[in-house]
């Protein structure tokens, strides 16, 4: 027995110029090793706005129509052949297809799973996550059993969790010391989440000051910033003048996040970039060179630590109650309204952290 119904689903489809449309397509069927998973959420992620925006390397045309949505928590509607372990029904969490690697290169051995020159590859094509859509057909090893007390809502954005566990990983950060983020959307605040768990001193920067409070609500951060007032601004150096030992540029302002995280760096000091730039950044070399700063860029996630999935890290912190998804969700509609999503997230006067997609919920 499976949940399927009927041979077509909805799904939306990006063709480029801002223009999305929800349209019948076939729903996929699993293969070897694979489970079909029926979509319960799937959130829009700021990669998904540059490809809608036609800005960065993923876009999109009318030549050239896709599928998007990587975030994305369901049931298991079917399971292909050689999958025993997972039941029609279970709750599951999706970790993006993109990041299935060949398992056998030295950067797969090492656990940096993201720098597989084989990434996302299957039979020589790029595949990666459609979790805007009734159905989303995913490896099984990169569907995750949810434990009763994590709601699907939540396990939708443990892609984002994951990305700020890699990114603590890779600042080396010492135990407890202080740190600076900058940016206060869902990257930035998952992050300051995962970063308190672990016993840091956290302090965001941010330019709304509804997000800054959010922040401080949901235990991301324990000091906050409106960088968007000059006061504030002049406050901010005036404090913090001998500068943090790792700043995070979570903000992936193409004008100047890299610049003000290299101006709030201390001598020595390391700047690790999470956020994904739409156009080259601009920067001060003369800072770096003067203080002598690393710039380290975070890439994704992996199983860099002991083996074990950051994926799997960030499951465990929101199943032990260390990360407070639910917060960080502001919005939630139907399929046929992911386009207003998309608009209320380049809404600069609406407050959207994590705005989420409901494929099954067709109410207006």
């Amino acid at each position: 027995m499976d949940l399927l119904v009927g041979e077509v689903m909805r799904a939306a489809v990006f063709r480029g110029g801002r223009n999305i449309r929800v349209e019948n397509v076939p729903v996929p069927r699993p293969g070897t090793g694979d489970v079909l998973v029926k979509v319960a959420y799937a959130g829009i992620c700021g990669s998904d706005l540059l490809s809608y925006r036609g800005l960065g390397p993923w876009q999109h045309s009318a030549e050239r129509p896709d599928r998007d949505g990587h975030e994305l928590s369901g049931w298991v509607a079917a399971a292909g052949p050689e999958v025993d372990d997972i039941a029609v029904g279970d709750r599951v969490a999706v970790e993006p297809v993109h990041l299935v690697s060949c398992g056998g290169c030295t950067f797969c051995a090492s656990g940096r799973t993201y720098l597989c020159a084989e990434r996302g590859l299957q039979g020589g094509v790029h595949q990666h996550s459609r979790g805007f859509a009734e159905y989303d057909l995913v490896p099984r090893d990169h569907a995750y059993p949810l434990p009763d007390q994590v709601s699907l809502e939540d396990a939708s954005i443990l892609d984002c969790y994951a990305c700020g566990v890699h990114a603590l990983h890779v600042s080396d950060l010492p135990a407890k010391s202080p740190v600076l983020i900058l940016g206060a959307g869902a990257i930035g605040l998952t992050l300051g989440q995962v970063a308190r768990a672990a016993g840091h001193r956290v302090t965001v920067f941010g330019r709304s000051n509804a997000s800054l409070h959010r922040a401080l609500r949901a235990g991301a951060a324990d000091t906050v910033y409106d960088t968007a007032d000059p006061v504030e601004w002049q406050r901010a150096l005036a404090e913090h003048a001998g500068g943090f030992g790792v700043v995070f540029d979570a903000a992936g302002n193409a004008d100047g996040s890299l610049r003000d995280a290299m101006a709030f760096a201390a001598p020595g000091g390391r700047v690790v970039v999470v956020g994904v730039y739409a156009q080259a950044p601009a920067f001060d070399p003369h800072v770096a060179y003067q203080r002598e700063l690393t710039v380290q860029w975070s890439n994704s996630y992996g199983s860099c630590v002991d083996g074990v999935p950051d994926y799997r890290r960030a499951l465990d912190l929101l199943a032990a109650g260390l990360v407070r998804a639910t917060e960080l969700i502001t919005h939630r509609l139907p399929l046929e309204r992911i386009g207003d999503g998309f608009s209320i997230m380049l809404d600069r006067s609406v407050e959207s952290i994590k705005v989420l997609v409901e494929p099954g919920d067709e109410t207006a």
